[in-house]
């Protein structure tokens, strides 16, 4: 399929892209799927990881195994029965007579790893195509330990907690450039009017994530090269995400190849990436000013440090461009759907929206880096909150390279009766943590599905049932490969919410939410689908 520049894409032809090209993905399937059927009934596979042993639900479908339930119901429903069933680690029957998935609840095994054996898994070969795709070869996308901790080395000094400091006063510019466009919007329907939180918060951020690590200016969201971003990325998750759907996904893991192929509801998944890489990167680059013989550039300045980098020779062109599309889609997407859920949990909940705001309002100017750490506890408790019920990557999926033995903390019982206490994996063996599922398991947390910020100020379950990641939750991941820009998410997505409810008082308007899964966790409405991800409250101006 021949390039389209980025600049001629509009939404009316991506339609018509889409239903066009339905019909050539419908013809791959279906040859897939004979080809499958065959699979099924001559053994082609090779080792496969065996799993012996190990508990298993009941009643698998003979073509979908067990992941036609899972993709089918809410995130992390299914798993969440399994684990009341059948213990911390159970094997759930793949789609296609693909080889077992090992499901791993158990935090000991979780730990094992993703901290002491992370180079030992990469990411499969369903996830690790589609990192490529939405972002760019880039920190999240790179696999072995080498190649990992060189570009981890490149970037951590812009992700500082002094770094982070430094940001303080460009993300209040950034925030405060976007909320005149809302009060006035809102003040033009009499101080009170029903908006979709989702789209301001997404030019926040956007327009927080160009100034703080790239000096770019997105002019508050509504600059050319904003729209097209933020255009690109509704598209991904919403039109082209209904034709990439359950089917795609489970001949994606039994046919990788299908990866390389130009089949539009799967390559298309590169939109954005290739909006940015061809417009506002280019541009950034050109902009950025640096001095070939000095290593003092600033350490917040992202940018200036892939271009230092790229003229000494330490990253290709591609490499550097990687980069920035890396970072300009995830520093403002999962930092976005976490707002917007806080927004919207906080819309349902009038008494702790105000009483958040009413410690807000104990600062009679803006808090400072240092007050958001340690005097703001109930805003504090909210973040936490949110991350728990709301992690962006509801599941991590990652793919064995070498045999290894996995400890567990919480034995189970295998179906002959023996307690296991660690897993054999062979090289090979897909593992599922399911996150979401592990936030909102019924024997850790009480009212696993209520929002409840005050658990964290009252004292957490014990330990031997949580995680080890960044508060015991595994949103940012856990180990050498946890979100390198986690600090900076945390600190935006406060001094944000601070000034969103400086502003507005949000209230709730009856709609029904449904959570969907399109790279990352979003908040769709129920009979609303042709709307796309949405957080439809009403903002009242204070």
């Amino acid at each position: 399929m021949g390039y389209i520049a980025p600049r001629s894409i509009n939404t009316s032809m991506l339609g018509k892209l889409i239903a066009t090209l339905q019909k050539m993905f419908l013809i791959v399937a279906f040859s897939c799927t004979a080809l499958l059927v065959v699979l099924r009934f001559v053994d082609l596979r090779g080792p496969r990881s065996k799993l012996f042993g190990l508990p298993s639900p009941g009643h698998p479908s003979f073509l979908w195994g067990h992941e036609k339930e899972v993709f089918f119901n809410q995130p992390g429903v299914m798993f969440r029965q399994w684990f009341q069933q059948l213990g911390f680690t159970y094997r759930i029957k793949a789609a296609f007579w693909a080889p077992d998935i090992l499901v791993l609840g158990d935090p000991e095994g979780i730990a094992h790893v993703l901290r002491q054996k992370i180079y030992d898994y990469h990411h499969s070969r369903v996830v690790r195509p589609r990192i490529g795709r939405l972002l760019g070869n880039g920190l999240g996308w790179v696999e072995g330990e080498t190649e990992h901790k060189r570009m981890r080395k490149m970037l951590g000094p812009s992700f500082t907690p002094q770094s982070v400091k430094a940001m303080a006063g460009q993300i209040w510019e950034a925030t405060n450039e976007v909320i005149p466009d809302i009060l006035q919007l809102v003040q033009s329907n009499n101080g009170s009017m029903q908006v979709n939180m989702l789209d301001w918060i997404s030019k926040i951020t956007l327009n927080v994530t160009g100034r703080v690590i790239f000096s770019h200016d997105f002019q508050g969201g509504n600059s050319t090269d904003a729209t097209h971003i933020l255009e690109a990325r509704r598209t991904g998750v919403s039109q082209i995400a209904k034709y990439a759907g359950f089917l795609t996904l489970m001949l994606l893991r039994r046919f990788p190849i299908l990866n390389d192929l130009p089949i539009w509801v799967i390559q298309a998944q590169s939109l954005t990436r290739d909006i940015i890489q061809a417009g506002v990167a280019q541009e950034m680059v050109k902009k950025a000013t640096i001095s070939t013989t000095s290593e003092n550039t600033s350490p917040t300045d992202l940018l200036n440090r892939l271009v230092l980098a790229h003229d000494k020779g330490r990253i290709t062109t591609q490499e550097l461009y990687d980069q920035i599309s890396t970072f300009v889609i995830s520093g403002h997407e999962t930092t976005t759907v976490t707002l917007g859920f806080t927004i919207w949990e906080l819309a349902r909940a009038p008494a702790l929206q105000d009483r958040l705001r009413l410690e807000l309002d104990a600062f009679p100017s803006r808090p400072t880096y240092d007050d958001f750490q340690t005097r703001l506890p109930f805003l504090d408790a909210v973040l936490r909150e949110t991350l728990r019920l709301y992690p962006a990557l509801p599941y991590m999926e990652r793919l064995a390279m070498k045999r290894d033995v996995i400890p567990l903390r919480k034995p189970v019982r295998a179906q002959d009766g023996r307690v296991i206490h660690e897993i054999t994996v062979l090289p090979g063996q897909t593992v599922l943590i399911p996150i979401i599922a592990l936030h909102r398991l019924d024997s850790t947390w009480e009212a696993p599905d209520a929002f409840r910020p005050d658990r964290w100020l009252t004292g957490l379950p014990p330990a031997d049932d949580l995680c080890s990641g960044w508060s015991n939750l595994l949103t940012f991941s856990d180990g050498p490969r946890n979100c390198i820009g986690f600090r900076l998410a945390i600190f935006q997505y406060k001094i944000i919410l601070a000034a969103l409810l400086r502003s507005f008082r949000f209230k709730e308007t009856g709609a029904q939410m449904s959570l969907k899964i399109a790279s990352s966790l979003q908040p769709w409405i129920l009979g609303e689908d042709e709307n796309g991800p949405q957080i439809p409250v009403v903002a009242e101006h204070l």
